[in-house]
């Protein structure tokens, strides 16, 4: 029964494994822009459960993919814990290097931002990155 259940659903025994608990899943949700700044909702859904996934970057871009803004991994680690609002007990919290998502977290992000004050209505990209490469991305309209 192990051997089957791990060749069904990972491929593991023969074939190529496909662990879906490998790699981090984070997905977006509520993004808004206001003449206040960013906000947007982020909930890490797969990955494993030993460590959080690690947010190096956030990246906003216009509709011709100017960016408007780009926090960089050693920002994120000095993101104001007044900026995050947490519905679980897995927190969403500032690392050494990144902005920390551990599994089962979920928690609204606020990034004030000068350069937020002053949007034209448009469309606009929200692109986050983590340590491993992956990207997520969410549509605003605003």
């Amino acid at each position: 029964m192990t051997l089957f259940t791990n060749q069904y659903f990972h491929n593991g025994v023969w074939g190529n494994l496909h662990n879906k608990s490998v790699k981090p899943i984070v997905e977006i949700s509520d993004a808004s822009l206001t003449n206040k700044g960013l906000s947007f909702t982020i909930f890490r859904v797969e990955g494993a459960d030993v460590y959080g996934s690690f947010l190096i970057g956030i990246e906003l871009k216009d509709k011709e993919g100017n960016i408007v803004i780009n926090k960089s991994g050693s920002e994120l680690s000095m993101f104001p814990e007044t900026n995050i609002s947490n519905y679980y007990v897995a927190k969403v919290t500032p690392g050494k290097h990144s902005l920390v998502i551990p599994l089962g977290s979920k928690a609204v992000l606020t990034i004030d931002d000068e350069r937020l004050h002053a949007l034209e209505k448009g469309e606009y990209k929200l692109t986050l990155t983590d340590i491993s490469g992956i990207t997520w991305s969410q549509l605003i309209i605003y």
